[in-house]
């Protein structure tokens, strides 16, 4: 929901990776339901920054799929929208409007699942962006914490999104889960850039939505920042 900042990358870097992929899209508000319980009430609506109209010009792409709705039931009902579309095994991945993935990293995850075929899923590290130019670097904390950024499994048809935070797909993870962890995925280089909090427009939307008291001005300052530790 208004991320026209960062959606623009996505099908590039797909495009550009060699990989046999479809691109499922899914776009508009999301309510607080579930495990994002503890948000705000979101107002119902699609993109007003240009992302609307970015997404409507894909539709007639053979590799691009769009789902819209005003106010999804929540976030695991919108990943949930997607699942229910792929009929064949594949890698699957999540990747939120504003985390970018290079084209050789598709390609390394495409080729390690298809190497190990009773991997059942990946936990990645990623650069967590506080500004354009600004990332937190501390390990175990805000952005790396362990057990965050699952972000690919390997996909059976019937498999289900049961929640979103974290995600969690059944079969593939829990009891019978095979996962490499954040470490084993780094040291092939598969480090994605998380721009988190890059703009002031997400910085208002997460103060309103998640309750950030603050946060707008205190991202201002972040961004005059000139003495690190």
């Amino acid at each position: 929901l208004n991320r026209l900042a960062f959606i623009t990358w996505h099908l590039a870097n797909l495009e550009a990776s060699g990989v046999d992929f479809v691109w499922h899209v899914v776009h508009g508000a999301a309510d607080n339901v579930r495990d994002t319980a503890w948000c705000s009430k979101p107002e119902p609506g699609l993109s007003t920054d240009g992302t609307t109209e970015f997404l409507n010009s894909l539709t007639q792409h053979p590799r691009v799929i769009l789902y819209e709705s005003r106010l999804w039931p929540g976030k695991a009902a919108m990943f949930r929208a997607a699942i229910d579309d792929i009929r064949e095994s594949a890698v699957l991945m999540e990747v939120d409007a504003d985390e970018i993935w290079e084209p050789y990293q598709f390609e390394q995850i495409v080729r390690t699942f298809e190497r190990h075929p009773d991997l059942t899923c990946m936990r990645f590290r990623c650069q967590y962006m506080l500004g354009w130019n600004i990332k937190a670097v501390g390990d175990n904390c805000y952005g790396a914490n362990p057990g965050e950024w699952l972000r690919a499994w390997n996909f059976k048809p019937g498999m289900q999104m049961e929640c979103h935070e974290p995600p969690f797909l059944s079969v593939a993870n829990g009891e019978k889960e095979v996962c490499l962890n954040r470490d084993e995925t780094a040291n092939m280089g598969l480090i994605f850039r998380h721009y988190a909090y890059a703009t002031e427009a997400q910085l208002r939307q997460k103060e309103t939505y998640y309750g950030y008291k603050g946060a707008v001005d205190q991202w201002k300052r972040l961004q005059e920042n000139t003495v690190w530790p």
